[in-house]
């Protein structure tokens, strides 16, 4: 049985979206799929958005959830992380901080300086997300959602070794 891991299922339309879309893939109806985030009321809300959705589609599904990082990536096979660390408080400052020195962005988790900010605050989290992998599930493809997805894949190819 393959075993799916969704950090940062707290975001409700992303993950919901790729629950939907994973079990409409025939393949992976029997899977495993974890949930997991730091936000016990975000998380309680998806998980039974997907049992909602596997019992109603009468699958095979197991879906499990957790506030744990490492319970939830032990022995997985794929990892899709959507993370936003500092949450929308901490991203209103990426465009703030440009915009009083006259750098004024429309959206400030890619590029420019707002980019370089949300970078510095995902990598540190992004690389011990893939640390916690080589220990748990050396095996599993990371799939990353999170911006800066360039920063971020640089730095997970220079020090991480999982694919």
């Amino acid at each position: 049985m393959v075993k799916i891991v969704i950090i940062g299922a707290g975001s409700h339309v992303f993950a919901r979206n790729l629950i939907t879309d994973f079990l409409s893939y025939p393949e992976l109806r029997d899977s495993t799929i974890s949930l997991m985030d730091i936000d016990k009321e975000r998380l309680n809300l998806i998980t039974a958005f997907a049992k909602k959705l596997v019992k109603q589609n009468g699958l095979k599904t197991k879906i499990e959830s957790t506030t744990n990082r490492r319970t939830a990536l032990e022995g997985a096979d794929y990892v899709v992380i959507s993370i936003r660390v500092g949450g929308f408080e901490a991203n209103k400052l990426d465009l703030q901080i440009p915009a009083k020195y006259g750098i004024k962005q429309g959206v400030g988790d890619t590029i420019g300086p707002g980019g370089v900010f949300y970078g510095l605050r995902h990598i540190p989290v992004i690389l011990d997300i893939c640390h916690d992998m080589e220990e748990l599930c050396p095996d599993a493809w990371l799939i990353n959602y999170t911006n800066p997805m360039a920063m971020i894949c640089w730095a997970m190819n220079d020090y991480s070794s999982i694919k």
